[in-house]
């Protein structure tokens, strides 16, 4: 198991190897684990696609978008079937802004320059209590490969 301190060079080595294990995220802040399973949207197709036309989003995961540099990176809603509540963090995956609750058929524009966004279900930012300046963590644990086994 494995904790990241530079997130971007952890961001590169999970993409430029197939890891197969299971990523989460953790808030440091208070020590609660925020999703037990993240998917990463670190292509334009995966960011473009992101929760469009998805039947649910389970309590439990969440999306990290990656984006090429710092800025207002706005999201929306239109043919997402359910809210979902966001969370903006700069480079150093500090909550920078968030937003809970945005409802399908939405448009939001932050306030605050980001470098990464976590989506997660809605009331999961109630619920664990993320406010900005709070610290998160991206872990991993990779499993043993198996012959033939493509991750």
């Amino acid at each position: 198991m494995q904790s990241n301190l530079d997130v971007t060079a952890e961001l590169k080595h999970l993409r430029r190897k197939c890891v197969c294990g299971r990523l989460w995220l953790v808030d440091e802040t208070t020590g609660i684990m925020l999703a037990s399973e993240v998917e990463l949207a670190d292509t334009f197709w995966k960011k473009f696609r992101g929760l469009m036309f998805r039947r649910s989003f389970p309590r439990g995961k969440a999306i990290l978008f990656k984006f090429g540099r710092s800025g207002r990176h706005s999201v929306h809603t239109f043919f997402v079937r359910f809210p979902i509540d966001l969370v903006y963090l700069d480079h150093k995956f500090s909550v920078v802004e968030v937003r809970a609750g945005l409802r399908p058929w939405r448009f939001y524009r932050p306030k605050s320059a980001s470098r990464y966004l976590l989506e997660l279900p809605a009331g999961t930012v109630t619920r664990k209590k993320i406010r900005a300046g709070h610290k998160i963590a991206l872990k991993h644990e990779n499993f043993p490969r198996r012959k033939g086994y493509n991750c």
